[in-house]
């Protein structure tokens, strides 16, 4: 995985690719008011294309950091460095991670509750859903902690380097959102370009299983 390749504007393709597939009204529920349903889905594709966005944004901002550290030290490289663009990187991160939750309230808020009296297409809904509720539900903690206490993982965090590679650790998982010192575990690995990956990808497998189910691809003509 790595920083998404940094185009020459700020176009959206995937958002403009799953707007323009919501064109009309959608499939399901067919036998309730489509209006409230339309409207939710739409505000939780919005939310995803923020995901996709702040993904972009991400990559600018590091490749930006990544030149600052080039252009001052040759090898042999310090273990971690820290400098002017690396609070943003980490600002940066939290926003990819405040749109990933966005994606998880606005699916749970507003989408969920106009199905609830259509048990059968709520449960294929809910399947979607599943798959990918633990990437959820890691940025869920991840934003309580920026939101209300710190910003992970936490203040002034310095970055690691790896062969003249800049990589921003990321916590293992959140054990504790109202206490730092609870969650400064990093064995795992897990840095924040990576950990954005995951999540554009849980949420682009999301928004792409729940147009699937709204916004069904036509159907193709068998061959004569």
């Amino acid at each position: 995985m790595g920083a998404p390749a940094v185009g020459p504007d700020l176009f959206l393709a995937q958002r403009t690719a799953w707007f323009r597939r919501m064109i009309g009204v959608p499939a399901e529920p067919a036998r309730l008011d489509r209006g409230p349903v339309m409207e939710a889905l739409r505000e939780v594709v919005d939310a995803a294309g923020g995901v996709e966005f702040s993904r972009d944004e991400l990559g600018r901002v590091v490749v930006i950091a990544q030149g600052e550290f080039t252009a001052l030290f040759p090898p042999p490289y310090p273990a971690t460095w820290a400098g002017r663009n690396t609070p943003p990187v980490y600002y940066s991160f939290v926003e990819a991670v405040d749109w990933t939750r966005t994606v998880r309230d606005r699916f749970q808020d507003r989408l969920r509750p106009t199905l609830q009296a259509d048990l059968p297409l709520r449960i294929r809904v809910s399947r979607i859903y599943s798959r990918a509720a633990a990437t959820f539900e890691d940025a869920r903690l991840l934003a309580q902690c920026g939101l209300h206490k710190f910003t992970p993982p936490y203040d002034n965090a310095p970055a690691r380097v790896e062969n003249g590679v800049l990589l921003y650790p990321v916590t293992d998982r959140i054990v504790d959102p109202d206490d730092v010192r609870a969650n400064l575990s990093f064995g795992a690995g897990r840095h924040v370009v990576g950990v954005v990956d995951t999540y554009w990808d849980a949420v682009r497998q999301f928004t792409d299983g729940l147009l699937d189910i709204f916004y069904p691809p036509p159907a193709v003509a068998p061959n004569p």
